[in-house]
Order: C-alpha cells, then sequence, then structure tokens
C-alpha cells in the first residue's frame, strides 16, 4: 500500500458510531458497473469510472502475459469515492489516497477519487494484490519496491514501458539523506522506515531504486526471480542478495549509488500489449444493502474491530436473512479468538443456505472437534461444488476413518489420480490405514511402503515402518491404529479426546512431569515449553488430533501462541530420540490444573 500499515493508523471520530457512519454513508449516490475481472462501487462519475475499469482490465492482461498471473481469484471489487469527505472516514493513514483491503471473501482496491491522475496509485494497490494471490510474502522494501516499479506501465505499440522513473522520488534520492541500505533491507512492518512520515519516504524511494536495478539492469535482472523467491521463503533480504550476487550489501549499496547516477536508471520495453475492453460498460445503480455491506467489510480493520462488530450486527437487523454478516462475524470471531460464536454465526449462515467454498472449508475444520457428523455433511457440500479439492477429499477421508468408516474413506479417495509431492505423504498414509482398517493388508502394505519410500522427515519414516511392522506381525483382522492426522491450518486448537489413540503396537507406560505451561510455540511444528524443578524444558507436538487434553472443563482448549500465563500441568511424553536434538520429549497427553 502506498505510504500504509496496519500498525500506522489515524483515529478517527466517530461522532455516532461506526453504525451510524457506515449506514448512513451508503445514502450517498452509489452506482456499480462491472467487466469480466473487476466490479466498481462509486459515487464519482460514471465517466471517469468506466476509464478506470479499462485500465485495470489492461494492467491486468499485462501481469496474466508477463507474469503468467492475473493476481485475481475472483471478481475483484474496487471502491471509488467522489470526495476527501467521503473518503475521510475510511482513510487507514493521513498519507493512503488509495490502498488494497484483502477480506475474507474479497480483493478490495479503494480509492479516494477516480480520473487518469489516480493510475499509478490504483496500479501500485493492484501489484500487492497481484504479489499476495503469488504466494509471496515480501517485506517492506521489496513490497513497496515492487509496487511503484509497475505503478509507472505504459503502452507504447507493441510494448509496454516498465520502470518510467518517478520524478518525486528521483529527485528525494539526489537530494535527500542517504539511509545505509541495510537499514531499509532489514525494516519490518513495525519499524520507523514504514511507519513515521518523515522516515517512511526513504524506505519507499530505496526500496523502488533496488527493485529497479535488480529487475530491470542487465547485470542483475536474471538473478531477480531468485532472490524474491529466496526472500519470500524467509531468507533475510541482505542474505539472499548476497548469495544471489556473490557480493556483499556494500558492494551492492555501491553500485545502486552509481546507477542512480548514471545513464542505465531507466525504464525497459517489454513485449507484451494491453488488450482494450470493447464492451460499453454501462452504469446502474448499486444495491443498497451491497454497498452497506461492502462499507462495512472496507472499514474493518484490527483497531475498529468492535465497532465493527456493531455494524455487522446492525446488518442482521435490518436484512435477517443475508448470510454475509454472518459469514464476517465469524471471521472477525476467530480473528479474536472467540471460536464459539464463530461457530454460530458460520452455522447460521449455512442455515441459510449459504454454500460459499472458503465458508465451507473454514466451518468444517472447525466443526471437527466438536461436531463430526456436521463437519462431514459440509465436506461432502464442499466437494460437490469442487470435487478435485484434495485437501477436501483428505480432510473428509480423516474424518470418516475417525468414525471408523474405513469403506467411506477409501470411496471418498478413490477419484484421486495424480498428487504433488507436498501432499502425498499426508495420501498415502491415510491410504495404509484405511486399507488396514478394510482389511485389504495388501493394499496397505503397498501404500505404506510408498509412504516410506518417499518420507522427508524422520518421523514420517518411522510411522510407515510401523505400519508395516504391525502388518507382519499382526493376525488377520487384527485392529489397526486411528490415522495420524496432520494438523490444518488456522488457530491451533488443542482436542479433548475420552481415551488416548490406538497405538500400532504396544507401548511401555509412559513417563510423566509435572510443572507450569509457559509458552506455546507455534511454526513448522507445535510444542509447549514448560518450567520444572530442572529448568525450562520443550516437548514437541507430533499431531495435535492426538493430543490427549485432560483435566480441563470443555470439549476443546483454544492456545494462543506465545507466552502463557502460568498454569500447572502435568504431562506424559515418549522419548524424542538422538533425531530430534533440543527436544526433550514428544508430548502424548497433557492434564490441566494437576
Amino acid at each position: 500500500m502506498l505510504f500504509y500499515n496496519v500498525k500506522m493508523r489515524r483515529r478517527i471520530a466517530w461522532a455516532c458510531g461506526c453504525i451510524c457512519l457506515n449506514l448512513m454513508a451508503a445514502d450517498s449516490h452509489w452506482v456499480r458497473i462491472e467487466t469480466p475481472n473487476f466490479e466498481m462501487y462509486t459515487t464519482a462519475g460514471a465517466r471517469s469510472a468506466r476509464d478506470t475499469l479499462h485500465y485495470f482490465e489492461q494492467v491486468r492482461s499485462f501481469f496474466e502475459q508477463v507474469a503468467q498471473s492475473s493476481g485475481k481469484s475472483d471478481r475483484v471489487r474496487i471502491v471509488a469515492f467522489n470526495s476527501a469527505k467521503e473518503y475521510e472516514p475510511y482513510r487507514p493513514n493521513e498519507f493512503a489516497v488509495a490502498y488494497y483491503h484483502p477480506t475474507g471473501d474479497h480483493d478490495y482496491i479503494v480509492m479516494s477519487h477516480t480520473g487518469e491522475e489516480t493510475f499509478p496509485t490504483a496500479i501500485h494497490e493492484y501489484v500487492h494484490l497481484v504479489v499476495r494471490h503469488a504466494g509471496y510474502k515480501f517485506p517492506p522494501w521489496l513490497n513497496e519496491g515492487l509496487a511503484e516499479l509497475y505503478s509507472t506501465i505504459k503502452p507504447r505499440g507493441n510494448d509496454i514501458l516498465v520502470g518510467t522513473l518517478i520524478a518525486g522520488r528521483y529527485q528525494a534520492l539526489l537530494q535527500d539523506k542517504w539511509v545505509p541500505l541495510a537499514a531499509i533491507l532489514d525494516a519490518g512492518p513495525d519499524s520507523p522506515y514504514y511507519n513515521e512520515k518523515n522516515k517512511a519516504g526513504s524506505l519507499y524511494n530505496e526500496g523502488w531504486a533496488l527493485v529497479h536495478m535488480l529487475a530491470l539492469s542487465s547485470e542483475y535482472r536474471a538473478k531477480f526471480p531468485q532472490v524474491m523467491t529466496s526472500i519470500s521463503a524467509g531468507t533475510r533480504s541482505d542474505d539472499a542478495i548476497a548469495k544471489a550476487y556473490g557480493k556483499p550489501i556494500s558492494a551492492i549499496e555501491m553500485e545502486l549509488r552509481a546507477y542512480l547516477h548514471g545513464a542505465k536508471f531507466q525504464g525497459v520495453l517489454i513485449p507484451a500489449k494491453l488488450e482494450k475492453v470493447g464492451d460499453e460498460l454501462n452504469a446502474a445503480p448499486a444495491d443498497e444493502y451491497q454497498v452497506k455491506l461492502l462499507l462495512a467489510e472496507v472499514g474493518d480493520r484490527p483497531s475498529q474491530e468492535e465497532a465493527t462488530r456493531r455494524t455487522y450486527e446492525a446488518l442482521i437487523g435490518l436484512y435477517p436473512d443475508r448470510t454475509e454478516p454472518y459469514i464476517d462475524l465469524a471471521y472477525l470471531d476467530w480473528r479474536q479468538k472467540r471460536v464459539d460464536q464463530a461457530r454460530q454465526h458460520f452455522a447460521k449462515a449455512f442455515e441459510l443456505g449459504d454454500r460459499g467454498p472458503r465458508m465451507l472449508w473454514d466451518y468444517g475444520r472447525m466443526q471437527e472437534s466438536t461436531d463430526a457428523a456436521k463437519a462431514t455433511q459440509v465436506f461432502r457440500e464442499l466437494l460437490a461444488q469442487e470435487p478435485n479439492r484434495l485437501e477436501a477429499r483428505m480432510e473428509l477421508a480423516s474424518l470418516q476413518l475417525r468414525s471408523h468408516a474405513a469403506k467411506d474413506a477409501l470411496e471418498t479417495l478413490a477419484p484421486v489420480k495424480t498428487v504433488t509431492p507436498q501432499d502425498a505423504p499426508r495420501l498415502l498414509r491415510l491410504l495404509a490405514y484405511a486399507n488396514l482398517d478394510a482389511g485389504d493388508r495388501v493394499k496397505a502394505r503397498a501404500s505404506a511402503e510408498q509412504w516410506k519410500k518417499i518420507a522427508s522427515k524422520p518421523e514420517e519414516h518411522d510411522q510407515a515402518d510401523q505400519i508395516l511392522q504391525f502388518i507382519e506381525r499382526s493376525r488377520p483382522g487384527a485392529a489397526a491404529a486411528a490415522p495420524q492426522l496432520e494438523r490444518s491450518d488456522g488457530p491451533p486448537m488443542l482436542a479433548r479426546r475420552d481415551a488416548p489413540p490406538e497405538a500400532v503396537r504396544p507401548v511401555a507406560r509412559r513417563p510423566s512431569l509435572t510443572g507450569k505451561f509457559v509458552e506455546f510455540v507455534c511454526g513448522d511444528d507445535l510444542s509447549v515449553v514448560m518450567e520444572t524443578a530442572e529448568g525450562k524444558k520443550l516437548f514437541l507436538i507430533e499431531d495435535p488430533s492426538q493430543l490427549l487434553v485432560n483435566g480441563d472443563s470443555g470439549a476443546t482448549r483454544d492456545l494462543a501462541c506465545g507466552p502463557q500465563k502460568a498454569v500447572q500441568i502435568r504431562i506424559e511424553y515418549d522419548p524424542a530420540g538422538p533425531n530430534r536434538p533440543g527436544i526433550d520429549g514428544l508430548l502424548r497427553v497433557i492434564h490441566f490444573g494437576q
């Protein structure tokens, strides 16, 4: 976003509360115009709105040709106001004249006004959308630098000019005090260089200049995709750049400053053509409910959560049969860790007939720990719409296995003909257990052998080996172990179980330990930090769905990542083994309040 970060927000005086503000804003004269890939709601003139949509469609075609990405999953919504006064309640900070605002079901680009002069700013925000949908996770300098670089694109015959100098930024780079490049590369979302008005310009200016050099200059551009991939994967910016180009950041900085003063800092032509939208775009009065809803969604920011809640509740009062406010409330509840309320709002939207794929996926996952039958119904609804969605098939099969319906699980997995390397281990694990439960030891062995062969982690290799040993040692018809389910996305949840999961083979009584639960560590793996008489100890949670939680009321226990208010616990664990240095054990049972 142009000079925007969620940590930097201007306080807004809500004279009559968010409900009054958002619902009164809908009284303005709103019109709706759509193209194949965008829909625009605006109080500005229809003619400038049409020009804006034409340009967005052209820019989208450019990214589709050059980057093989349109940055779009569903139609993007553009909200454009006619005046600064109208825009002011939705302005995220004192600088932003436009911004990108993703929500659960829509991508919004919000503009203070329309007109050709807004195109660079609007395209800057669209680049953020493209980056997000491409799956990249960039630090501020790279995210904003890319957005500024491509905000200047212009058609030149059969080519597109990229990298035209931005006069204000170029002059600032030549005249203002230079900030060490290492400081710019190290600046995160909370840095003053991204949040304070008198410092943010340096990050935008130098970030734009560095991206310009890395992406467009002949000396650097060949390895720039490698740099982006490495940074997105979590490598520090300075390390990724130094490794790719074989020189320290200090040398890169010297070359950047020479680049600014040389003849190479200029745009380049890229073979591509901005397609024109030939059909006449007709403006129509916008639906009143839709305007109220989108204004509520645009205003849904962390600092305004309770006001936003009141707005959604007001919409439910006015439109009790519409599902969208319930879904928006569910996601707001989920963000605030109000899991039971979120589940209730998802249930109401489902009852009213909403069958949106994202809602079904999240509602189904949320119901797994409390109502397996409802979760099964929800996943079946999702697969009816998206039969090729493998993650939903595996989630449903896992539910069916836990309900001892192995044949149903095999039927669910039967349509799967191809699988990615990332999904193959879980699929083979489910097939091994399902076939074992169904009594087909030959197919169970074949799946387990394939799983063992491709296993990339020691624990996966051990689990596959355990299944094979179980098949060899047990009699035909012997009960098989419950499947080892992967952790779902979203807030980690420890599910209560009435009995420990079945084991592949008998195990001796586990060692136990008493202490205080002081931290819940999230990341690639989940783990619990305990304060004991012998100091702090770290216990790994291999699979949350197989963890036995006792000694506390309720069906589930939701935990936020990070330090915890110290509570007394007693755990049972298995030895970590030599392949897990730094891990004190594998957590199997946790008793709260003991």
